[in-house]
């Protein structure tokens, strides 16, 4: 039953984290975004910008929390 709980925490604590997270970074790159000068989006492809945005969160919202997930997993794995 201890081994249940502490699995739940764990996993609760950790979506919680990254939603909370990811909620703060996808904020702070779109007011970066909004911050730019004009002149950069007349130079630079709109393609290539929402292209870069999406990779950022992409690495925030689903490579970010598997590695968080293994380094948990193996700090326990250490204790236990």
């Amino acid at each position: 039953f201890g081994q249940v709980t502490s699995y739940f925490f764990c996993s609760l604590t950790l979506a919680l984290g990254c939603i909370f997270c990811s909620k703060l970074l996808h904020e702070t790159l779109l007011s970066y975004v909004f911050r730019w000068p004009m002149e950069l989006f007349d130079t630079t492809p709109l393609g290539r910008v929402v292209n870069r945005f999406s990779k950022d969160v992409d690495t925030i919202d689903n490579v970010l929390p598997m590695l968080w997930r293994m380094v948990n997993r193996q700090a326990f794995a250490v204790l236990a």
